[in-house]
């Protein structure tokens, strides 16, 4: 048996374009807290550069406000939303049940050894 490793909104993209019927795949999960179960998070911030400080923060704000997150949730992006009251139009298993590794944002670093190890392969 084959299987790969994506992240969970683009098979549901994926079904969405294609219908069920036409995809031969199916999400599952790593066991609880395996090291390979984890949560890509999307995130937003204000640039100290930026010549507009206060138009982001009025779309920051929108973002996570309750009709920002419901449009997320019924979206193309099938991602989760912030808002516990907000519901996603895919079957996703609710986030409240997901049991990824509990690595945290220190854990991972600042990259630089990802990059120096991109740069001597000549990708970056």
């Amino acid at each position: 048996m084959a299987f790969g490793v994506v992240n969970q909104y683009y098979w549901y993209r994926m079904r969405a374009e294609l219908g069920a019927s036409g995809v031969n795949s199916r999400i599952t999960y790593f066991a609880p807290h395996d090291p390979g179960y984890v949560l890509d998070i999307s995130g937003a911030a204000i640039l100290k550069s930026s010549a507009h400080k206060a138009a982001a923060q009025k779309f920051v704000a929108f973002l996570v406000s309750k009709q920002g997150q419901e449009i997320i949730a019924h979206s193309i992006s099938f991602e989760y939303p912030l808002d516990d009251g907000v519901t996603t139009a895919a079957p996703e298993t609710p986030f409240s049940q997901l049991q990824p590794n509990p690595i945290t944002i220190q854990d991972l670093g600042d990259g630089a050894r990802a990059i120096s190890l991109l740069r001597q392969a000549g990708l970056l």
